[in-house]
């Protein structure tokens, strides 16, 4: 199972409401999230981009769900 299978359903829908702006860049992470399958295999880059075109507020997001993810990703 790919990252982009266990993305959360409510970042999946921000992300593609959020595609006719910013087509290029989600289809980037898209397309990075369908070839890993284990979060740590992203990038700071990766991961920096993920949350801001999901409109994800990084400073509401606590320490350990960052560091694992868990606010992106079912595990």
């Amino acid at each position: 199972m790919t990252l982009y299978d266990k993305l959360k359903p409510e970042i999946k829908d921000k992300l593609e409401a959020n595609y006719t702006k910013y087509a290029t860049s989600i289809d980037y992470i898209f397309n990075k999230l369908q070839t890993k399958d284990r979060y740590s295999e992203l990038t700071i880059d990766d991961v920096k981009t993920l949350n801001t075109f999901a409109d994800q507020q990084i400073r509401s997001i606590k320490q350990i769900d960052l560091m694992y993810g868990d606010h992106l990703f079912n595990n």
